[in-house]
């Protein structure tokens, strides 16, 4: 019955699926604004971080959910400082760890993360939390513990807590290493090692626009970092399932300007999306990229950005209202679309609703994109 409907008022579901893409949800609504006037670039900074960290006993160190390396690594280096000062660091982050890269890194350097629940919950035994990464709004961790301090390499819109932003640099974990040179703070190899891949990770192999900061925090982390460590996470495992994810991405990719938008159908997990947005980043001239397919009856889009004039998370906030379904942060964002009776089509009948959700998805992607 379903079946003929769809057959019967194509022009209706076309209309009514874009509106789900575009309008059903509710938005996790993470604020993006560029104010370079709380930005802290001198030596001062890291005086003040001491000063804000070293009255606590244990702080938490708070990446973004599907934590990308730089943040992770840059909480690695912000945890031995810690530690230089007397304080306990543990590190956490707002959702799971996603990327199979981002996993391989904790693995490799044994890095402990507690994954806060839906509320922001989860550090009751942390007197602080400083915000490690990524854009947007900082996480409020429903002020228990209470956030006192954000260090990331974008603009923050923050002015009650000590904001260390640091836009000259290309990722965070070169904010992190010039704190720990202004420290005069000799790292171990572990921390050296992770912050200098890093860098690399953040800077997508010193290819951001900015490059000069980045370049003299790696040549000082680079005496005393593992470099053989380094080549191993270069090359990390890829699963038979994510491999066919990058190579649908690769050959249904579209490119306006510098955005790629690739759609790869049904996906065994959202990590294989994230993955293969990852990947679309390494074309020449691509800057951001978003992939979408479905999973568990719900279209799963991932974002990423490289630019920082671009946030992902804006982009899928103007595309798709799906609040309480859409996070991240400007590097990297993920929106949640739920079929609803759509999931209902019966096998007849999938080549046309993916065609609908192909060219819904796309429209809506490009038109945030254009307009951002």
């Amino acid at each position: 019955m379903l079946a003929g409907f769809v057959n019967e008022n194509a022009p209706v579901v076309v209309a009514a699926l874009f509106l789900l893409l575009s309008g059903g949800g509710v938005l996790y609504a993470v604020q993006f604004r560029s104010l370079g006037r709380h930005s802290t670039d001198d030596p001062e900074s890291v005086d003040s971080l001491r000063e804000t960290i070293a009255g606590q006993n244990r702080v938490a160190l708070v990446v973004p959910e599907g934590a990308s390396i730089d943040s992770l690594a840059a909480a690695v280096g912000l945890q031995a400082l810690c530690k230089d000062w007397g304080v306990a660091g543990r590190i956490a982050a707002e959702g799971n760890v996603t990327g199979e890269d981002s996993k391989a890194f904790c693995n490799i350097f044994d890095i402990d993360v507690t994954i806060l629940d839906e509320n922001g919950e989860g550090l009751p035994d942390c007197d602080a939390g400083i915000a490690i990464g990524g854009g947007g709004a900082v996480p409020r961790l429903s002020n228990n513990p209470p956030v006192v301090g954000v260090i990331r390499h974008r603009p923050t819109a923050e002015e009650n807590i000590l904001t260390i932003t640091r836009t000259d640099d290309g990722a965070t974990s070169t904010v992190v290493t010039e704190l720990v040179r202004e420290m005069e703070f000799v790292p171990d190899q572990r921390v050296a090692t992770a912050l200098l891949y890093g860098i690399r990770a953040g800077t997508r192999e010193f290819r951001r626009a900015n490059g000069v900061n980045d370049y003299d925090a790696a040549g000082f982390l680079h005496a005393y970092a593992d470099l053989g460590r380094i080549e191993e996470l270069r090359s990390p495992g890829v699963s038979g399932d994510t491999f066919d994810v990058l190579g649908e991405a690769i050959a249904s990719r579209e490119r306006r300007a510098s955005f790629a938008v690739a759609n790869v159908g049904v996906v065994p997990s959202v990590s294989a999306l994230e993955e293969a947005a990852d990947s679309l980043l390494r074309l020449e001239g691509v800057s951001t990229a978003a992939v979408f397919g479905l999973h568990e009856e719900t279209i799963v889009i991932s974002c990423r950005a490289e630019d920082v004039r671009t946030s992902a998370v804006d982009i899928l906030t103007g595309a798709f209202d799906a609040r309480e379904t859409t996070g991240g942060n400007a590097d990297a964002a993920t929106a949640r679309v739920p079929l609803g009776i759509f999931a209902q089509v019966d096998s007849e009948h999938t080549d046309t609703l993916d065609s609908l959700i192909d060219a819904s998805t796309r429209k809506a992607l490009f038109t945030a994109f254009e307009s951002s």
